[in-house]
């Protein structure tokens, strides 16, 4: 007992003799995240400022190029940029199977940037610490690294939580919505539950050692405790995969919330009182967020900040099925704006009470000069739980007539701004056009420096059409009144049950629109690329600005979609592609070959290529 307790006075020392050096540790990490932050503060307001600066330009005079650098400056910064996408946008590895695309590895750029984290935790976790025998402080060897890994994971703890937030100071001052902040969240995480590998196998080393492990447990609690956090953060790791996460995803939130919750209360009863503030911290990230989208929630569902006359909490909402399992939920009067490309959490009481669900917003909303209904469309694909409900409830409904009451909370997200591009390349596979729609829309309705759209639609029924048939029919219109160049491919992977081709309408009352019935081949974009574009050529010398075809064809190549209007651009093109992880996977490996292929703002004459994608799932 007596070597039990000058053990225990001797941790209480050596815990004082390390703390004012691990304390410095702690505090460079959160020069590093603020260091990392301003890069990203300073990156938005230079691209705020080049949006600015093209916009007005083209305005002025609508024959310049404003997207194309000319200064010595703005060439050396073009570059600049254009070497970090080509290194960011590439992604390697990825699978597409049913199990395996959960293992699908991040981004060459995320990658990168992991790679930076783990080499700074790494220096932090064993600068100073290996002891010679010579040292003064060699009695203490072990415990030098426990406490130091115990430093490093503790101070992670608040960065993991603050990520996790939806209402975040990095994202506000960023511009980098909380959705993609998430892979850092998880991945700083399974980082943690490394770390703290290396602080109790340190300690438990000196245990067994020492004979102490059975009286360790016995008369210090906070042992017990700090297992037990590392065994939460263990199965929320194990549960934070994508498999799991994909099982059933309302489990997965409320188990989460659950096991955070019990991580922080052990971590409080573990730690020393001098580093309880990493749980404050933690703590006030996450109350700051839930007031916030608390407060938020009640003034958009009050309407106490509207024009409206009658306050009746939540909003009327008109759910209408839709071929190919699709539901359109219709919010004819909603009294806030939002973006193109954003989306909102929704909950419907009369349907499933306890549930809250994403959904990207697949219209624009009106301007307030506008006589028109400012309508909030969802276009939602039925597969199970809720949305399958909603699904069958909308049948219901086109019989009843009935209206039903939602509550919701946002917009969120920040979603680029497309305006200041010189060619805009639109992607979607399926319900992803409930990302590129809105998208479209925008580009066609507010001034900038876009003249040419070229927006492709994969989908596998020619009934399909009927989703987005008025924002396709609208967006036309509005192209052909600015004198756009827009061009809209919608290829329809299979043919109808009765072996039909068809354009399901379409013709007639948009302009020039096309049936096309080619053979291309995905497998075989040599030969059938051909007969895609000569397909487009003869389509395009009906109407040189505007035209919809419709091509009833197999999965057409990335490069067949990218390559010709990145070759024919005058200025920086935009690529925006919403699909799964097959098609946004490929356009990264595509795009980041195709720049560095044509040596962009390397002499050449090549002009930028900006990519952002959007990927199905949580």
């Amino acid at each position: 007992m007596d070597g039990l307790m000058s053990s225990m006075d001797g941790m209480g020392s050596s815990m004082g003799m390390f703390t004012a050096g691990n304390k410095a540790v702690a505090l460079g990490y959160w020069y590093a995240v603020a260091g990392v932050t301003g890069v990203l503060v300073a990156g938005r307001l230079i691209t705020s400022a080049q949006s600015h600066v093209r916009r007005a330009c083209f305005q002025r005079d609508d024959s310049k190029l404003p997207s194309r650098p000319e200064s010595g400056v703005a060439r050396t910064y073009a570059t600049m940029i254009t070497t970090l996408r080509e290194l960011g946008y590439s992604q390697p590895v990825w699978f597409s199977g049913r199990i395996t695309k959960y293992f699908t590895l991040p981004p060459l750029g995320q990658c990168l940037l992991l790679a930076a984290y783990w080499t700074m935790l790494l220096i932090m976790l064993w600068s100073n610490v290996i002891l010679s025998p010579s040292s003064s402080q060699y009695a203490y060897k072990w415990e030098k690294v426990g406490f130091r890994a115990a430093w490093v994971s503790v101070t992670q703890i608040p960065f993991i939580y603050l990520l996790s937030c939806k209402f975040n100071p990095i994202s506000l001052l960023t511009g980098v919505s909380y959705v993609r902040l998430n892979w850092l969240h998880r991945w700083s995480a399974r980082t943690v539950f490394l770390t703290i590998i290396v602080h109790w196998a340190y300690f438990f080393r000196e245990w067994v050692l020492s004979d102490l492990v059975k009286w360790e447990f016995q008369l210090m609690p906070m042992v017990k405790y700090g297992f037990g956090a590392w065994a939460v953060i263990g199965w929320m790791t194990l549960t934070g995969l994508g498999l799991f996460r994909a099982l059933n995803h309302e489990l997965f939130v409320a188990q989460h919330i659950c096991a955070a919750a019990a991580l922080l209360w052990l971590l409080y009863v573990h730690v020393p009182a001098y580093a309880q503030y990493n749980v404050w911290l933690s703590v006030a990230f996450v109350a700051f967020d839930w007031i916030a989208r608390i407060v938020l929630g009640v003034l958009r569902n009050t309407h106490i900040l509207s024009w409206r006359t009658v306050k009746v909490p939540g909003y009327s909402a008109t759910a209408e099925a839709l071929p190919g399992n699709m539901t359109r939920l219709t919010i004819a009067h909603a009294d806030f704006t939002w973006k193109a490309g954003q989306h909102v959490h929704l909950s419907m009481p009369t349907l499933r009470p306890f549930e809250v669900h994403p959904f990207t917003i697949a219209s624009i909303p009106v301007p307030a000069s506008s006589n028109s209904a400012n309508a909030l469309e969802l276009m939602i694909r039925a597969h199970s739980g809720f949305t399958r409900s909603l699904h069958n409830a909308a049948k219901k409904d086109a019989l009843t007539g009935r209206e039903r009451r939602v509550f919701i909370n946002g917009p969120w997200g920040m979603p680029p701004d497309l305006r200041h591009f010189e060619t805009v390349v639109l992607i979607a596979c399926a319900s992803g056009a409930s990302y590129v729609a809105p998208m479209l829309q925008r580009l066609v309705t507010h001034t900038g420096c876009v003249t040419k759209l070229h927006v492709h639609w994969i989908i596998r029924s020619a009934q399909h059409l009927t989703w987005f048939e008025a924002s396709l029919r609208d967006a036309v219109q509005k192209a052909q009144l600015r004198k756009m160049h827009l061009q809209i491919t919608i290829h329809v992977t299979q043919t109808d049950d009765d072996g039909s081709i068809s354009s399901c309408g379409l013709q007639g009352s948009i302009g020039d629109i096309s049936v096309v019935d080619s053979e291309a081949s995905s497998l075989s974009p040599a030969g059938n690329e051909k007969q895609i574009m000569s397909a487009r050529e003869e389509i395009l010398a009906v109407d040189p600005n505007t035209a919809l075809r419709v091509c009833h064809a197999s999965r057409p190549t990335v490069e067949s979609m990218v390559r010709p209007p990145v070759e024919a651009a005058l200025g920086e093109t935009a690529v925006v592609t919403c699909g799964g992880l097959a098609i946004t996977a490929q356009t990264r490996n595509f795009v980041a070959a195709l720049s560095d292929e044509r040596a962009v703002h390397k002499g050449t004459g090549a002009q930028g290529i900006f990519m952002h994608n959007e990927t199905y799932g949580y």
